[in-house]
């Protein structure tokens, strides 16, 4: 047997109220005559730019907080990635070394 949905069944509206929802309305004669054209799109917008960055001033000391952590957050990471290089290249010396005595 399927599961009963415990849900409130929903009120059903007056065949009036959804004739004036479902009905045509007109627009304003004032929406009409304040349609702004339409705006033309920006190429330069996704294009690459080049030359110097766009802020000017010196960075407050919020930014330069946040600045020197993405730092410090990248340069452990990178740390972390050459180590597991580091140890993978070793496993691998040290078991061509292995194999090679253990053929003999």
């Amino acid at each position: 047997m399927a599961k009963k949905h415990r849900v409130r069944a929903r009120s059903r509206r007056a065949v009036e109220a959804s004739r004036r929802a479902s009905a045509v309305r007109a627009a304003p004669a004032e929406h009409e005559a304040t349609v702004r054209p339409v705006a033309t799109p920006r190429t330069s917008r996704y294009a690459s730019r080049t030359g110097t960055s766009r802020a000017v001033g010196a960075p407050s000391a919020g930014l330069e907080r946040a600045a020197a952590w993405e730092r410090g957050y990248v340069t452990k990471d990178f740390r972390r990635m050459a180590l597991v290089v580091v140890i993978a290249l070793a496993l691998l010396v040290a078991a061509g070394i292995v194999l090679n005595i253990l053929e003999r």
